[in-house]
């Protein structure tokens, strides 16, 4: 690696000569909120680099410019990582403060420029790896919106344990809130990777490793009323905390849930239901495919306020269909599959 990374963590193991044995996921943390009228293309140049790095965690904080109903506490206390006044939109990645940067001790830049952000990610792939963390056993009760979870981990390489957390943040897609932009407000603007709540304490639980290298945190949590958990996942960071020292803040791993919350069902009736469907990608952005447990005889798509946007006649007993969805604006839809056994609906997310 040619580029200083200025993290304690990266220049320790650099100097040591030691290399990457885990998989390291980094995070990238946007700030942004449904005030800030620039949020919406800084929304998009940050796609344009994430796109090029598939598996990049990424979270949307609602702070930094005024606050919204998806505005929590543990968002608005980060931003202390600023240094400085707050704005958006913003991001950080990792919490690591880059080789090149707008001051020496922030991690935290403004939201302009898509290459560049390609390059800190580029930067940041090349950071050895600390520890493995993974998330297990992770069970929904629907009736009680109870969620527990195993948080588990190993310690691949020396660091300062001492000043090591984890957060587990509570995380939603699809949230459906007018959004300011520069033409105008948008008001059905679609939110994805909204922090929604933290599990954990705002500033991460102080993470005890095992003699062995281990550790292992049980996570038994109530998803609350304003989050839609069919729109949820956990997801995890190990990184260290210090509130005095802006560089030393950085996150070690990262790891997400890999489904939303509720197909990790317990405690309610599993039995097939004939007439329900599965959407994928969603959120999509150029075709949906459309699988159903009965034979697809139409489908129909639809806005929020129940306007028909197309519809599609399923020939030859078909069970699949591929919407063709390139033509339609970003935004929430819903689909609504009609069978031999019945008729069901489920939102879908357009996103570009």
């Amino acid at each position: 690696m040619n580029k200083k990374i200025t993290t304690l963590f990266a220049s320790l193991l650099l100097a040591m000569g030691v290399s990457a044995q885990t998989q390291r996921t980094s995070v990238l943390e946007e700030f942004s909120t449904a005030y800030c009228q620039y949020c919406p293309e800084g929304y998009k140049i940050i796609k344009k680099a994430i796109d090029s790095h598939p598996g990049t965690l990424w979270l949307v904080h609602h702070a930094g410019f005024m606050t919204d109903a998806i505005t929590i506490p543990a968002s608005e206390r980060l931003t202390f990582l600023y240094g400085t006044n707050a704005f958006a939109p913003a991001y950080m990645i990792d919490r690591t403060v880059p080789s090149e940067t707008y001051t020496a001790y922030s991690p935290v830049w403004a939201v302009d420029d898509s290459a560049r952000i390609a390059s800190q990610l580029d930067e940041m792939a090349a950071v050895p790896c600390f520890t493995s963390v993974a998330i297990g056993d992770l069970h929904y009760d629907a009736a009680t919106r109870n969620v527990t979870a195993t948080i588990s981990g190993r310690m691949t390489q020396p660091f300062d344990t001492n000043i090591t957390r984890l957060t587990v943040y509570l995380v939603e897609d699809s949230i459906v809130l007018a959004q300011a932009s520069t033409t105008g407000t948008i008001d059905d603007y679609v939110h994805m990777h909204a922090v929604r709540d933290c599990v954990t304490d705002i500033f991460g639980e102080p993470l005890s490793f095992l003699p062995d290298g281990t550790f292992r945190y049980e996570v038994n949590y109530s998803v609350p009323a304003k989050a839609v958990a069919s729109h949820c996942r956990l997801v995890a960071l190990v990184h260290y905390f210090k509130a005095t020292n802006l560089t030393l803040n950085a996150v070690l791993n990262a790891t997400a849930t890999d489904t939303y919350l509720t197909t990790h069902t317990a405690g309610i009736d599993n039995s097939p239901n004939l007439a329900a469907f599965t959407v994928y990608p969603n959120p999509a952005s150029d075709y949906v495919m459309v699988h159903a447990a009965q034979t697809i005889r139409r489908i129909v798509v639809s806005d929020m306020v129940g306007r028909q946007v197309a519809a599609y006649p399923v020939p030859d007993n078909s069970n699949e269909y591929l919407l063709d969805t390139r033509s339609f604006a970003p935004g929430l839809y819903l689909v609504t599959v009609s069978g031999d056994k019945g008729t069901s609906t489920q939102k879908v997310v357009i996103s570009r």
